[in-house]
């Protein structure tokens, strides 16, 4: 899915060397959610598990 690639692409860019471990392998676990489960947490169509509501929030803060 297109617009999840860019959304990732422009967080990767700007915030993956700022996580640490426990975030990164949050970041895992998002990723191996569909694409549609993941661009609708990211947009707030729908709310994240609560397991990974850090990480999401995360990645909406920093694309602004």
């Amino acid at each position: 899915m297109r617009e999840l690639d860019l959304l990732l692409e422009a967080f990767l860019a700007r915030g993956l060397e700022s996580l640490d471990d426990d975030q990164v392998r949050c970041l895992e676990t998002l990723l191996g959610h569909t694409d549609p489960e993941i661009l609708a947490w990211l947009t707030g169509g729908s709310p994240a598990p609560e397991s990974l509501a850090p990480i999401v929030h995360r990645i909406r803060e920093s694309l602004g």
